[in-house]
């Protein structure tokens, strides 16, 4: 069955809604139960926790420590590593001067011989030279009245390096 609406009631303002109220009282909620802790308790707690703090810092500090030296260290060797790749490359191209080196050394010291990789032998004029098959090629050592001269390829590359550190 259709209701039946007139146009009296649509322009009929609407009744105010009808708000009631209920009184309710909230729970009561207790706080927790703190548990009765003295001053010098209370005290003791904090300097633990201080002494906690205080070691975990200083573990952290170590800890950066630590890390720093090894990266500079790995740095240190892999910019080595490098440079040696690279001067590796550039002599597989270009070998090195060996008898320029010997010329420089015996301007400071008269030598007895220079030992030389095998392949450098005849780079080397002017002086007696002995092939050594445990050297590199570029690798010399010049051997002198008291001692001698290791002007092997890394310890003149570090050399080089140690000027540039």
């Amino acid at each position: 069955m259709a209701e039946f609406i007139s146009l009296a009631d649509l322009l009929r303002p609407p009744a105010p809604a009808v708000v009631t109220t209920v009184d309710v009282e909230p729970p009561i909620v207790e706080p927790p139960a703190m548990p009765i802790v003295d001053d010098a308790t209370s005290l003791r707690h904090d300097e633990s926790t201080n002494r906690e703090i205080v070691a975990a810092l200083r573990e952290t500090r170590l800890f950066r420590a630590r890390l720093a030296d090894a990266f500079e260290g790995a740095r240190q060797r892999l910019l080595r590593e490098l440079a040696t790749d690279v001067l590796a490359r550039e002599l597989r191209l270009a070998s090195c001067d060996l008898d320029a080196l010997a010329r420089r050394i015996a301007a400071e010291a008269p030598f007895v011989r220079i030992r030389v990789a095998p392949a450098d032998v005849g780079t080397i004029s002017g002086a007696p030279v002995v092939a050594d098959t445990e050297l590199d090629a570029g690798d010399a050592i010049v051997e002198l009245i008291g001692g001698s001269v290791d002007a092997r390829l890394g310890v003149r590359l570090a050399v080089v390096l140690e000027a540039f550190a």
